[in-house]
This record gives C-alpha cells, structure tokens and sequence, in this order.
C-alpha cells in the first residue's frame, strides 16, 4: 500500500515539474509573439474576423476514425491520477489555441508554433493521448472557422482520447482550453470583437464545470477593466480561470 502510494507521489511530483518546464517553455514562445501583437493596428480595422461562428458538429467519418483510434488505449485505474489530468487537459487546449490563433493572426509562423507544441510532448505521452496538432489553415480570413471546425472533428483525436481514457469532463476541459486560448489572443489584438468563439467557450465552459462568471468577460464587448490595459484584463480572466481548475482538480 505505502509502496504505492510512494510510487503515485513520485509520478505526481514528476509531472509537476515536467509540466511547469513545458509551460515555461512554451510562455516564452508567447511572450515574444505577445511583444508583436503590439505593432498590429489592422486587425482593429481592415481585418475584423466574422462574428458569427455557429457551432460545427463531428462528422461521422471523424467519429468513426477516433473511436477506432482510441479502442486499443487502456483505461486509467488511478483516481488521482484522473483527478489532476482534468488540469492539464485545460493547460493542452490553451496552449493548442494560443498558438493556432497567433499565427492565423499572422503574428507566428507555423513551425515556430508547431516548435512550441512539441514541447508538450512530456505531457501528452504520460496521459497516454496523441500529440498536439495544428489545423491545415486555408486563407487567414477564414483561420476562426477553421479552427472551430478543427476543434469538434477532433482530427488528431485528442478529445476522444480524454474522454475514452479519463471522461467527459477532461475532453471538455481540453476543448474549454483551446476555445479560451484562441479567443484570448484576439480579444488582446482586439477588443472590439466580442464574440470570439463565444459559443463555444459557454458549451465547453459548461460541459467542463466552469462557473460562467469566471469567462464572461472573453465574450462581452469589453475586457478593459479600470487602471488596466486590454491585455492584463484578458490574462487576469486566464489566472482566475487557472486558480478555479487548479483549486478543483490538482
């Protein structure tokens, strides 16, 4: 019994510290792509992206081609374990649509994104899920439904994994993640834009046990708070939402 319980704190402490070196990682990618995000004036004008996103549904082929994907991964026997990778499964999709909307944005370049994804690696294969992926991207005007599109096919399966190996709540954390991620770097670029996937943060904001007050300000018409700027709103609403899941679930 106590070798067990050993065995899963080792594990526990093991991927905190993977974890926080993948993020870190991954933030400084970020960090430099937010210092660009500055220089663009056109996205608030000549650029506004649609407004309004209907919510895609998985087609039967990408159904089928997921269920059969994950059939072969064993289930996960340990609480805990379970318990935790709700956390992670939200910190993955916000690392996935951060990254996607700065270079629909045109604020990164694709293998400078797909660099940072790799880093998530650690995480992905001790979850036993498949690895981060970007959508094929067309014309950057069409970069939101795209994603969108992306996120509910479920291409690399990622959700289904979540949610065939841990449960529903962990493949909604994981899509929850990847709407706010994405949602967050346009509402920096522009606040005026107010309904950047909104649909879809409520649906999986639901579905993952999000209180709603925590996200509402992503999907109304301002996040500049007084003595603020937009872009420490937007990440204010990002560090009460990461308390909120780690609280819960670590």
């Amino acid at each position: 019994m106590m070798t067990a319980l050993a065995t899963s704190a080792r594990f526990r402490v093991r991927q905190t510290l993977v974890f926080l070196v993948v993020v870190w990682s991954i933030g400084a990618v970020f960090l430099a792509l937010e210092a660009s995000m500055m220089q663009l004036s056109w996205i608030g004008s000549s650029k506004v992206l649609p407004a309004n996103i209907v919510l895609s549904r998985q087609s039967k082929a990408a159904y089928e081609h997921c269920q059969e994907m994950v059939k072969g991964l064993p289930p996960v026997q340990d609480a805990n374990v379970s318990q935790w990778a709700r956390y992670f499964a939200w910190r993955l999709g916000y690392v996935l649509g951060s990254g996607d909307a700065s270079l629909g944005a045109g604020i990164a370049e694709r293998p400078a994104v797909e660099d940072a994804l790799r880093q998530s690696l650690p995480i992905t294969t001790e979850l036993g899920i498949p690895a981060l992926a970007l959508p094929q991207h067309g014309r950057s005007g069409y970069a939101m439904r795209e994603f969108t599109v992306f996120l509910e096919e479920d291409t690399p399966c990622v959700a289904a994994a979540l949610q065939f190996r841990y449960s529903r709540r962990h493949a909604a954390l994981y899509k929850f993640g990847a709407a706010a991620g994405f949602a967050g770097v346009y509402r920096r670029l522009a606040p005026q834009l107010n309904d950047v996937l909104a649909p879809q943060l409520r649906l999986y904001g639901s579905a993952a046990g999000i209180p709603e007050n925590l996200y509402t300000p992503l999907v109304v018409p301002s996040v500049t708070g007084s003595g603020a700027n937009d872009g420490q709103v937007v990440q204010s609403v990002f560090d009460r939402i990461d308390a909120y899941i780690k609280s819960a679930y670590w």
